[in-house]
């Protein structure tokens, strides 16, 4: 092996992290949440959480705003998670699911639609203390892609609307490599 460094100028993709040892599979499933994401089983490979976000809170009622979600590194979407407060009068909507109050849709930079269309929250996204997973292994994101959040306010003007992704970022061990 050569002690030649050289950059990398594009981070390995999710299929790429894989472990190679021939007595053992390239990835393993370990439980997050009831999702279960596949873990590489190279040893130089780490996992991190990572909590991203979008806040709308400009919008006009029934008029879709758009949120771009970018990803350095490779990870797994977990759970999707929101809410929605009126930010001049919170007890306006005491009593009322904070996710009724608003439409969701995602879709990934290739164009792969997550919710194939626009749906009310509280059907597809879930909170803090009842996490909306997305279930088996999670969906899959690579470095330099970006989701786009479609918001859709259905009551007034004065919503604040957070919307948090819940992701496993896979890490490599380092930015170069060794040359061969």
């Amino acid at each position: 092996m050569s002690d030649h460094r050289s950059p990398v100028v594009q981070m390995p993709n999710m299929q790429e992290l894989g472990g190679s040892a021939p007595q053992t599979p390239p990835f393993v499933r370990l439980p997050f949440f009831p999702t279960a994401p596949y873990y590489s089983t190279r040893p130089n490979v780490g996992y991190q959480s990572r909590f991203y976000g979008a806040t709308c809170d400009q919008q006009t009622k029934d008029v879709e705003t758009i949120r771009t979600v970018q990803f350095d590194m490779p990870c797994v979407l977990i759970a999707i998670n929101g809410s929605a407060i009126d930010t001049t009068n919170p007890a306006n909507y005491t009593g009322l699911n904070p996710r009724d109050l608003f439409l969701f849709r995602m879709e990934y930079s290739t164009g792969d639609k997550l919710m194939t269309a626009a749906r009310l929250a509280s059907t597809c996204i879930g909170s803090q203390a009842n996490p909306g997973e997305v279930g088996g292994y999670g969906y899959t994101i690579n470095p330099g892609a970006s989701v786009v959040l479609g918001i859709t306010p259905l009551l007034s003007n004065t919503l604040r609307i957070d919307i948090t992704l819940v992701c496993l970022e896979a890490r490599g061990p380092s930015n170069y490599t060794l040359g061969g």
